[in-house]
């Protein structure tokens, strides 16, 4: 039986980043309600933090299947480009689910932290922290406080930029790991 010349080529970088980005979203969901919720159960706040430590490990573990699935020919740049792509994808539902939570949901959340933020500044009793309570009372009185939509945006670009830049780790590692397997493979072929 012989081998067929053809190789089934990789999937598209769009079906694969969109296939990352849904799993990336769900995460993403969970950090935004276990830091939200966390602002009244200190609890969850750790777990935020826990799962936010977690994600390169995740987006890794992600990116790590796709080089596998396409038989580790896929390229630094290749991989960098699914990463950035993943990331955006992955940054929209969660915007969108911010964004309902704290228009429809909780139109109060945004006021009610800056308020606790305020009462805090002023418990602490120094100038410092009087200027800066004083400041954000004054930017709350004049109405500059984020609006949901804001928020919403802030999450896509906060995303997109810390994304890049995970990706740009995760492609050196999993380009590296790729080129030293193949290196072993090479070097046990001519043995």
């Amino acid at each position: 039986m012989t081998e067929s010349p053809y190789k089934v080529p990789p999937r598209p970088i769009t079906a694969r980043a969109a296939e990352n980005g849904l799993y990336i979203s769900c995460f993403i969901c969970l950090l935004l309600l276990l830091l939200g919720a966390g602002t009244a159960v200190p609890l969850l706040a750790q777990l935020f933090l826990i799962g936010a430590i977690a994600m390169p490990f995740v987006v890794y573990r992600i990116l790590s299947r796709n080089c596998r699935r396409n038989g580790s020919n896929l390229s630094f740049a290749e991989i960098w480009a699914e990463g950035i792509a993943s990331f955006f994808l992955g940054s929209l539902l969660p915007a969108v689910m911010a964004y309902c939570l704290l228009r429809f949901a909780f139109p109060d959340f945004i006021y009610n932290q800056v308020q606790s933020t305020i009462e805090l500044l002023s418990a602490m009793n120094t100038s410092e922290a009087a200027v800066l309570s004083d400041t954000i009372a004054r930017l709350r009185d004049e109405g500059a406080l984020p609006t949901p939509a804001d928020i919403a945006a802030n999450i896509i670009s906060f995303n997109i930029v810390a994304g890049t830049l995970l990706s740009l780790f995760l492609a050196i590692a999993l380009s590296t790991r790729r080129r030293m397997e193949q290196y072993r493979n090479n070097k046990c072929n001519l043995s």
